[in-house]
């Protein structure tokens, strides 16, 4: 369906040459065609063209010129100028309507190499020098040439081409001269017709990558390999699991059957493909605290890592830094398509205040010294260690964890860290149930970095999906707590399969793991042969901390992860006190990875839900769903609010999607569900409500757009709601499109009532298809104007002028920036130009 929308929004033929280069090495041009190869710059013989309904009356030259090019336009009105500009027929290459049939064959991007002139007696076809020696010969200014080719004006006018051409409006005819001397020097030194950044993009793609395209090769012949090496194992072994199978236990008799499976083809992924993810966690490497990504290919369905599992060491742990690696294992793996990463979770502060009174049965025996859990580790604790001889070392401890917490409240306090560059924060999420907006942040700082779509996770949760998804053991249902253990702790809690939010009790329960009474306690290391003792003391940590989570949360299940999992053997058998049962981990190292790669699958799968939710929403009640402000949220919150709680109900939930018409499953509705309860009570009050709603939403001024599913989303969301929505289109190389982008955010927050998007078109496969396919973009930047899902104006060129006058055009009265006063002035070229209204999308 939104394939036949934007065909029928279309507003240009033509193709845009961008993207895939290894598909095509003539795609990307973005407006700089090469010159073709073979044509000399003279006269071109073609058979004679059909006669035009629209040609001037005693014509003899055809001028082919650019324009989008307020360059260009200037050299047209410099030719109109003059006496003889009325045997000029002049065709504009960058219309909508412009036909390579109808001009002798001339393709857009022919003409776009070089200066075109077709002449009516013979249909013959000049080019370069002798096509604009025949133009300023018929306008009188031959003489012209004789000037270009003295030293002294030759470089003078090329320069003063370039800058008097922009501003010949505001000179007057004194600029006349300068501009057709520049333009002839230009011509002969082959030169393209300008660099203007308020015009389209002149600039030439970058050369073709060829060690991505030798990347690429080599991935595509390392996952047939992978793939031909496991069906053979398979075929030997009866279609069991095989020892290529890197997770065995994903397709064991207790866990999905590979008869209930379809076997996936290998793929480098694409954005539309939820089954074929990169999954990435962020580690701790053996026997250090240096951070790596380990990351791999997974096919989510089966659990199996589709090609080979490779780990890129970080220099530090700034998010800048996660987000270049995460470029190069893209590139490595060739990878076109969705991207989980598992970043380390924000360490939970040991202040008084972040520990809650709940007791276990280690706190017993000193509850009436104090209720203070911090009076506790100075009381018993300390006495603990005086005996053993570790006070002074305890001491040292708690001094050095006091300025390390002072430091890190200090950072979180006020807006020091929400001011603080993204780039060089330290690439942690927490698990908080209100940490939302905080992952979206980091979420699209890595989109716009990797211009993929990336989803955000913890690294339990990522442990926890692989877990709960791919091990051959079958937990009992109810609550499920994946607890990560090694040098720290973390946890991630599960709703019969469903991530759920870190419930605040529990959350708060992470500080006791790193309480100073357990200074000796580390995790042994296997290859030091650690004594019994030290096996015992460990576990002893481990049982408090796990007390304390289940006299808290009550789960039904714990399932032990991290390089704690690696020895559970050795420990375990110590913990005699815990009511729940707790599991080893089945996937080992990489379940991460997976998991990574399965939790991203499943959380696009909430978002599309959730933006249908939304746009239902915001369709019954006429507006956009950006536009829906806290007044109306409410008023939408209590008309699914039946019973008039205060509160919704699971089963609430569902009757008002039902009634919005939005079919999801009773999986997807508790997904959604679980999404807005972020306090984990149970069901879902206004407050709850309404910061779900926000946080979907977003806030930026200008969102980018990196996937086919989104673009059609934006569309979906505008239909029937009469909003204007403002597509800019570009490509990653394009000056004139930088030079634009700090105006376009000034738009969009002038004109804050229409929404604002903007595409690179070069950006990944998705784009490509959107750009030069769908929309038949030609050049960059191109500006499209939608209301509702109608297109009613399209524009190229990064003018600020012209922008600005054609958005004034089409805001309504009522809405911002309706009436406001021009802060620009109209570009050289006609403002008319280039507008074009088109059919309804549907």
């Amino acid at each position: 369906m939104a394939t036949h929308a934007m065909s029928a929004m279309s507003a240009r033929a033509g193709s845009f040459a961008l993207g895939n280069r290894s598909a095509s090495r003539s795609a990307g041009r973005c407006r700089k065609a090469s010159r073709p190869v073979g044509r000399p710059l003279s006269t071109v013989v073609r058979a004679a063209a059909k006669p035009r309904d629209d040609q001037p009356e005693n014509w003899e030259l055809k001028y082919l010129y650019d324009g989008g090019c307020t360059v260009c336009n200037s050299l047209v009105k410099l030719l109109k100028s003059k006496k003889g500009h009325e045997k000029i027929w002049f065709e504009d290459i960058s219309d909508p309507k412009y036909s390579p049939d109808k001009n002798e064959g001339i393709t857009f991007e022919e003409a776009m190499a070089t200066i075109h002139v077709i002449k009516s007696k013979d249909a013959n076809v000049m080019t370069g020098m002798e096509a604009l020696t025949a133009l300023y010969d018929i306008t009188g200014m031959g003489w012209l040439f004789k000037l270009a080719k003295l030293p002294v004006l030759s470089s003078a006018a090329e320069i003063a081409y370039k800058v008097v051409s922009k501003n010949r409006q505001a000179m007057g005819g004194a600029a006349d001269g300068l501009l057709a001397l520049g333009r002839i020097n230009m011509e002969e030194k082959g030169e393209g017709s300008c660099t203007d950044l308020e015009g389209e993009c002149r600039e030439k793609p970058p050369p073709v990558d060829e060690e991505a395209e030798e990347a690429a090769r080599a991935a595509e012949e390392r996952r047939a390999k992978i793939a031909a090496e496991k069906e053979a194992e398979a075929a030997k072994t009866g279609g069991g699991p095989t020892a290529m199978n890197k997770n065995p236990a994903a397709t064991s008799s207790g866990g999905l059957e590979n008869a209930a499976r379809e076997k996936a083809p290998t793929t480098s992924g694409s954005l539309s493909d939820r089954r074929n993810i990169l999954g990435v966690y962020d580690m701790r490497r053996s026997k250090s605290d240096a951070r790596a990504l380990r990351a791999a290919p997974v096919d989510t369905e089966t659990g199996e890592l589709i090609d080979e599992l490779i780990t890129i060491p970080l220099d530090d742990s700034e998010l800048s830094t996660v987000a270049a690696a995460l470029t190069s294992i893209i590139k490595h793996f060739a990878w076109q398509g969705n991207v989980g990463i598992a970043l380390p979770a924000v360490r939970v502060d040991t202040t008084e205040e972040a520990v809650n009174e709940t007791m276990d049965s280690f706190d017993d025996e000193v509850r009436n010294m104090s209720s203070s859990m911090i009076a506790m580790e100075d009381g018993y604790a300390a006495e603990k260690l005086v005996t053993s001889g570790k006070y002074e070392e305890m001491e040292r401890l708690r001094a050095e964890e006091k300025r390390k917490r002072e430091k890190a409240l200090k950072a979180k306090s006020g807006s020091a860290r929400l001011n603080a560059p993204l780039a060089s924060q330290s690439a942690e999420i927490s698990t908080a149930a209100d940490s939302r907006q905080s992952r979206l942040e980091v979420e699209n700082y890595l989109k716009n970095a990797v211009g993929r779509d990336v989803v955000v996770m913890s690294g339990p949760e990522a442990t926890g999906y692989g877990e709960m998804n791919f091990r051959a053991e079958k937990l009992a249902t109810g609550t499920t707590i994946c607890v990560c253990l090694g040098k720290t702790a973390g946890i991630a809690l599960f709703d019969n399969g469903i991530l759920a939010h870190n419930p605040a009790d529990v959350e708060r329960q992470l500080a006791t793991f790193n309480y100073p009474r357990w200074a000796n306690a580390e995790l042994p290391r296997e290859e030091n042969t650690p004594t019994e003792e030290q096996w015992k003391r460990w576990a002893a940590r481990v049982e408090h901390y796990l007390m304390r989570i289940e006299a808290v949360a009550k789960p039904d299940n714990f399932i032990i992860a991290g390089r704690g999992s690696a020895t559970f053997k050795y420990w375990s058998k110590y913990i005699t006190n815990l009511k729940t049962p707790f599991y080893n981990a089945e996937q080992g190292m990489n379940a991460a990875v997976l998991g990574a790669g399965k939790g991203a699958s499943e959380i696009l799968t909430l978002r599309r839900d959730t933006a249908r939710v939304r746009a239902a929403i915001g369709h019954a009640k006429g507006l956009s769903p950006q536009k829906l402000d806290e007044e109306q949220l409410s008023a939408v919150f209590d008309e699914l609010d039946e019973d008039n709680s205060g509160r919704l109900s699971l089963e609430e939930l569902a009757v008002g999607i039902n009634r919005l018409n939005v079919k999801l499953t009773e999986e997807e509705i508790k997904e959604l569900f679980i999404e807005m309860d972020y306090e984990d009570t149970g069901d879902i009050n206004k407050r709850e409500f309404i910061a779900w709603w926000k946080d979907s939403i977003g806030s930026s001024g200008v969102e980018i757009i990196h996937t086919m599913n989104e673009y059609e989303q934006v569309l979906d969301d505008a239909e029937g709601t009469d909003q204007l929505t403002v597509l800019m289109v570009g490509v990653t190389y394009c000056k004139p499109c930088k030079a634009f982008s700090k105006k376009y955010q000034d738009f969009a927050e002038r004109f804050n009532g229409a929404r604002f998007i903007k595409v690179f078109g070069n950006e990944n496969k998705d784009m490509t298809v959107l750009c030069r396919d769908e929309l038949k973009v030609k050049s960059t930047p191109t500006f499209y104007f939608f209301r509702n899902k109608e297109q009613v104006h399209m524009h190229t060129g990064a003018n600020a002028g012209k922008f600005e006058k054609f958005i004034l055009e089409n805001v309504k009265e009522g809405e911002p920036g309706y009436g406001s006063e021009r802060q620009f002035e109209d570009p050289v070229e006609d403002p008319k130009k280039g507008e074009k209204k088109a059919s309804p999308a549907r």
